[in-house]
């Protein structure tokens, strides 16, 4: 079985060079378990410094791309075209894979080809790499998402290539994009399967979009959850409408 890792890439050049050795790393341990890997990099024209660090390691990697995009997503997409694998993800130039939970991630796929969809739980670390706090992956759905908790396992999931070919590409959004295509999924009827480990690392720092575009989120999963059928009056709506006034009068 064959899965394709996406590096979307711009100026992260304090963590790209860990990402690109952890995708590395998965890629050869795979092969010695049966598995095919392949590593797509997209970088939208980074500073010298990244641009440095991706030629150390470009004849490693199976599609390099330095061309200016529209996006992350958009980067993202280009490698779901490009992309060959039965399964693909995508992985953040700030975030890494957890080796033996992706190993297992793969053997399950392969035993269960039927899923579509498949993620784990995810570390949080800082930007050292320290450990900071878990959470446990659990089975979401269409009415939590859209109602209740707007929250995601993106790090580490891992879609059908022949299920996702069907569904589209991501969406124009600057953070959400992830969101949406979750959701996507879920009303297409994805076959799900959640797993009970860790598979990602997520890190979080203070350049990252996370933590410095909190508005641009709230804005945008108010226009994607209204999408899927949420109600303005709802509670989630109101709540988020007024964070978005305390961030305009208590700017970080």
């Amino acid at each position: 079985m064959k899965f394709s890792i996406i590096i979307p890439s711009y100026n992260q050049h304090l963590y790209i060079e860990e990402t690109i050795k952890n995708a590395l790393e998965i890629k050869h341990l795979a092969g010695s378990k049966g598995h095919q890997v392949e590593i797509l990099l997209f970088d939208s024209k980074s500073n010298e410094q990244v641009q440095t660090i991706i030629s150390r390691y470009q004849n490693e990697l199976d599609h390099v791309e330095v061309e200016k995009d529209k996006g992350q997503y958009d980067a993202i997409n280009k490698g779901i075209l490009r992309s060959t694998g039965d399964y693909w993800t995508w992985l953040n130039t700030d975030d890494t894979l957890d080796t033996e939970g992706v190993l297992k991630l793969m053997e399950i796929v392969k035993n269960r080809p039927q899923i579509d969809y498949i993620y784990g739980a995810i570390d949080y670390i800082d930007e050292n790499g320290k450990y900071m706090r878990s959470f446990p992956a659990y089975k979401i759905d269409k009415e939590t998402l859209v109602k209740k908790v707007p929250g995601i396992f993106q790090q580490g999931s891992f879609f059908k290539k022949s299920f996702t070919d069907k569904i589209g590409l991501l969406k124009t959004f600057n953070c959400c994009f992830d969101y949406e295509y979750v959701l996507r999924c879920l009303f297409n009827d994805a076959t799900m399967y959640v797993c009970d480990f860790k598979v990602a690392n997520f890190r979080q720092h203070n350049i990252s979009k996370t933590g410095s575009l909190t508005p641009v989120f709230i804005k945008e999963q108010l226009v994607i959850s209204k999408e899927y059928g949420r109600k303005p009056w709802n509670f989630l709506s109101w709540f988020s409408k007024l964070r978005l006034i305390k961030h305009k009068l208590f700017p970080r």
